[in-house]
């Protein structure tokens, strides 16, 4: 008996001991200057003598609480935080109260810019307002127009949400792809060409409940719904604002915006093949409205084929006249002229889906970066035409070189203007627009385009400023004895 109550006294005083050292951890994040706790911040404590570091997050009140040893020495705690630089803050045991617990506040800055959280939803009609549901499995891209970058690729995303930063500065391209819908294309510009926040595509933006804007509405999280239309075939998709004047074919200045809309859609979704409808109102012969409407049709047509290389046979052009009228608005019914010119239309019908097209499963970098080389080959071809508008000689369609490789035992500098991914075709944009286009592997496997040669680095560097404009990312690269210098 003497034994057990010893052994039972030892035992108390070793939970006793080790109980001492284990301490309550409570910690509040917020963001600087009071404007609020912020929740689902990753918190991370470190310890020389831990293992490993502890990770929990914040709750809906900015607070997180854990149990841990207390060590001699100094703890380290460090926040992240979509849109806030990383906020950080020590502790040691000689903090805690009586009842070992220490209290711990991170502040955290914002960063310029928007925290913006997209959620992908079905596309509904305004008479069946409410069946909306989010979508799942969705390919999500966004790309960095101004630095030229990839920011985001996501295959089959788990979620129909998804948060992502938008910089000040920068304007941002994103793609939404799902089998079985239209593509969605939008554009964000930040604080770009005196534009604050212009949001193009999305659905309506507004600042979201936990984080508002703040400073002048140069920075905040804000919330937009994304919404996607299944592609049925046989289906008629109005085209907003394409009107035409009575007994005329030719486009209205209005109707540019909504074409370069239909641009868009045929570029995006090259798995479609469509028919383009131009109708009439019912004044006037039924022959004469006929020819009228396939003059319309084909105009829209025309206007297509000169700013988008598509295949012939993905995209016809038919007039049908008066025979489809929207409206009561036939022969003998007298109507305003607004109800006439609901009549006076043009329409896309979807007649067949192929199952693959070519660039149907291409990047949005790439397709992004060759619309760019296009714009710039346009530019060389512009000036090109206007340095010799007395010759009769026209700008060549072949490229004005070969890919060269970095030749043996090279030493100097060079400007790399882009780096991307796979394999390189000879038909590249670059090989267009420079005379001398050499190509080599960086430290991530991607193709380096590189230009020029330069003795010294302030020689290329001097250079690189007059590339920064089209090629942001650009950037000169050293060689010693053929070997690239990063």
């Amino acid at each position: 008996m003497k034994y057990l109550l010893l052994l039972v006294f030892f035992s108390i005083n070793i939970v006793a001991t080790y109980c001492q050292g284990i301490g309550t951890i409570i910690g509040y994040v917020f963001e600087e200057n009071n404007r609020g706790y912020l929740q689902n911040a990753e918190v991370i404590i470190r310890h020389p003598k831990l293992a490993e570091a502890l990770t929990t997050f914040t709750g809906k009140d900015g607070k997180f609480e854990v149990s841990m040893p207390l060590m001699d020495g100094t703890y380290q705690v460090v926040v992240n935080k979509n849109a806030f630089e990383r906020g950080s803050s020590t502790f040691s045991k000689k903090d805690a109260t009586a009842y070992n617990s220490i209290f711990v506040k991170v502040e955290m800055t914002r960063l310029p810019g928007y925290l913006l959280d997209m959620n992908i939803v079905n596309w509904v009609s305004a008479e069946n307002p409410t069946n909306v549901f989010g979508i799942e499995g969705a390919h999500i891209e966004i790309y960095n127009n101004t630095l030229q970058k990839e920011v985001l690729n996501l295959e089959n995303h788990a979620s129909p949400s998804i948060q992502v930063l938008l910089e000040q500065g920068n304007e941002y391209i994103f793609m939404v792809r799902k089998e079985g819908y239209y593509t969605k294309q939008m554009r964000a510009n930040v604080n770009v060409n005196g534009c604050i926040l212009c949001m193009e595509g999305f659905g309506d933006v507004t600042p979201k409940v936990v984080d508002n804007l703040t400073q002048e509405n140069t920075m905040g999280s804000l919330g937009t719904e994304v919404s996607m239309r299944k592609m049925i075939v046989g289906e008629n998709l109005k085209l907003e604002d394409i009107y035409y004047d009575l007994g005329k074919s030719t486009l209205r200045p209005e109707a540019i915006q909504g074409l370069n809309r239909l641009i868009q859609l045929l570029d995006n979704n090259p798995n479609i093949i469509v028919e383009l409808s131009s109708h009439t109102d019912s004044r006037g012969g039924k022959e004469a409205n006929m020819a009228l409407s396939q003059r319309r049709a084909n105009s829209v047509m025309n206007y297509i084929k000169k700013r988008l290389k598509i295949d012939e046979s993905r995209i016809t052009a038919k007039g049908y006249g008066e025979s489809r009228l929207v409206n009561s608005c036939s022969d003998g019914v007298s109507c305003s002229e607004d109800m006439h010119q609901k009549n006076r239309r043009t329409e896309l019908t979807i007649i067949d889906l192929l199952v693959d097209k070519g660039n149907q499963k291409r990047s949005l970098a790439s397709i992004m970066q060759e619309r760019n080389f296009d714009k710039i080959l346009e530019a060389n071809t512009a000036s090109y035409a206007e340095s010799d508008a007395t010759s009769e000689a026209t700008p060549s369609t072949r490229p004005l070189s070969k890919p060269k490789t970095i030749p043996m035992n090279y030493s100097g500098f060079k400007i790399e203007l882009v780096a991307e991914p796979g394999d390189i075709s000879p038909q590249h944009p670059l090989f267009y627009a420079f005379e001398e286009v050499y190509i080599d592997m960086d430290k991530n496997q991607w193709t380096s385009f590189m230009i020029n040669h330069f003795n010294t680095k302030a020689e290329a560097e001097q250079s690189l400023l007059q590339y920064r404009t089209n090629f942001p990312s650009s950037k000169v690269i050293q060689y010693i004895n053929s070997k690239r210098q990063e």
